[in-house]
């Protein structure tokens, strides 16, 4: 009989995608607030890649299950506290950590972009909100990824990456995110997680759009969205060219 002691032991960490919205002033829209995709990185404090922008995560703790830790990394590294995640997939390449052998278990998150902070003492030196932009040619899904100051951090086109900034295998592990991402956002219910409890119909096209690259009309939005969506009474009168009726997820979606 094999005893637990007659196997070599990896070391587990947790690693968190999260994507997140902005708003910015669009001078080709007249003024208008367009919602830009961003992605969560944080600056790496220490060693290997130190200096590198890289995923939020670590290592497991004791007593710690794999979700625990990534919401404590989370927390710890960029302040951002308690999102919803679902699990990604592990990452279990052998060379993927040049310290030894790593598995990465990887979330997945959704969130509104809020402000940032890194706890002293934490393997992250500051946290950031990435520009992240991703089209599809000829069958490839292509990222760019590009750092607040204006810096190229990941150029990648299918599974080709024409540069990459980032430590570890993480680049591998965004594209697998956005993918996923899309997926969640096409197929269910996702988006949500960006609304507050009320919101009008444009809130909610914009970031699906940049998600999906799927651009319809208003009209044609409205009629798709429909089933998971109740209207209520209430308007927002602070819409840029007209009253906006206000809408809420219907109950039972997840």
């Amino acid at each position: 009989m094999y005893r637990i002691e007659d196997y070599d032991r990896p070391s587990v960490a947790a690693d968190a995608v999260v994507f997140g919205f902005d708003t910015a002033d669009a001078a080709s829209r007249g003024g208008l607030k367009q919602r830009k995709l961003k992605l969560l990185l944080v600056k790496r404090g220490e060693e290997p890649f130190r200096g590198a922008w890289s995923l939020p995560g670590g290592f497991l703790q004791r007593g710690e299950t794999v979700e625990q830790a990534a919401l404590r990394e989370l927390s710890e590294e960029t302040g951002v506290s308690s999102p919803k995640i679902m699990h990604l997939r592990v990452f279990s390449a052998p060379d993927r950590d040049p310290r030894g052998w790593v598995i990465s278990c990887a979330f997945l998150a959704l969130t509104k972009t809020v402000a940032l902070s890194t706890v002293s003492g934490s393997d992250a030196a500051a946290a950031c909100w990435a520009d992240f932009v991703a089209e599809e040619s000829n069958g490839c899904l292509n990222i760019r990824l590009t750092a607040p100051d204006g810096t190229p951090l990941l150029d990648r086109y299918g599974d080709a990456e024409i540069s990459n900034l980032l430590a570890f295998d993480h680049a591998a592990i965004i594209a697998e995110g956005f993918r996923r991402l899309r997926d969640e956002v096409i197929h269910h219910d996702m988006i949500f997680d960006l609304m507050p409890e009320l919101f009008a119909i444009s809130d909610l096209q914009q970031p699906y759009e940049a998600i999906t690259g799927m651009h319809t009309s208003s009209q044609n939005f409205r009629k798709k969205m429909a089933p998971k969506l109740q209207e209520t009474e209430f308007f927002n009168e602070a819409a840029a060219h007209r009253t906006a009726r206000l809408y809420r997820r219907k109950d039972g979606l997840s």
